[in-house]
């Protein structure tokens, strides 16, 4: 797992130094083989490697089309690669985007083993990686232990004002900053969603504050947009209490409480 701060850092580019294996990587996509009398044996270790440093190359540079090929469906991998990808895209179009990262974390791969150095930070592993039948990722656990035990599990989708307000992702960073990323879609009319207010009921029976959201100014009717908002220190098991109005009539206001697990 990666590590997060509170102002926004999704998309992050890496140097990466590959180590040892030359097999290709398992992918979902198929491919033809040589013929059996002439094919070496595989080496289910050199494929595993080589799959690892194809999924979190993709994953860690922001290409997560291709990191998601090597992710097995429905898995922890799948939900980490889900949510970089949406707060990769909330930000972009929110203008948020952080092209301006001067310190690049840097990645070296051993025999399954990842190291991952960021900035002056004390470098930290991404070890003990799982996979599916096919070979493709399921999970992994870093800094903060298992990656499942850091993602959200539970969809969630409702109807506000006229709005449908979806729980996209959710994400506790190994900062223990919780990173939840919510739709809005303006079914009737446009609406403007004032996340930098919201707060967030947490299972430890603390109510957190936005740190820092990220947000369209408006969103037009037929349109949705995407929101980023981060709490410091929050725990899974909480609700997002989140309110707006339509820039067109600020009277026509509308509340959604989101729960996030």
């Amino acid at each position: 797992m990666r590590t997060a701060t509170v102002a926004p850092a999704v998309v992050l580019a890496l140097t990466i130094v590959l180590t040892g294996c030359t097999a290709a990587p398992a992918t979902r996509e198929s491919s033809e083989s040589a013929a059996a009398t002439t094919a070496p044996t595989p080496d289910p270790g050199a494929e595993q490697f080589a799959t690892i440093e194809a999924f979190v190359g993709a994953a860690f540079q922001g290409r997560y089309d291709e990191a998601a090929q090597h992710a097995s469906p429905g898995s922890a991998a799948e939900r980490y690669v889900s949510h970089q990808r949406a707060m990769n895209t909330g930000y972009n179009a929110n203008g948020d985007g952080q092209d301006d990262l001067t310190t690049l974390p840097t990645l070296s791969f051993d025999d399954g083993l990842v190291t991952v150095v960021e900035g002056d930070s004390e470098p930290y592993n991404l070890s003990d990686f799982t996979f599916d039948d096919e070979g493709l990722v399921t999970g992994w656990a870093g800094k903060s232990g298992p990656v499942a035990e850091a993602l959200w599990t539970q969809p969630w989708s409702g109807q506000s004002g006229g709005n449908t307000i979806d729980l996209t992702s959710a994400y506790r960073a190994n900062s223990g900053n919780l990173f939840v990323v919510i739709k809005v879609a303006a079914n009737e009319r446009a609406t403007a969603p004032y996340s930098y207010s919201a707060t967030y009921s947490a299972s430890d029976g603390i109510t957190y504050s936005a740190a820092y959201a990220s947000q369209p100014d408006e969103i037009a009717a037929g349109s949705a947009g995407y929101i980023v908002v981060v709490f410091e220190g929050a725990p899974f098991g909480g609700t997002v209490n989140l309110d707006g109005a339509s820039p067109d009539d600020f009277s026509a206001t509308w509340t959604a409480s989101v729960p996030v697990a």
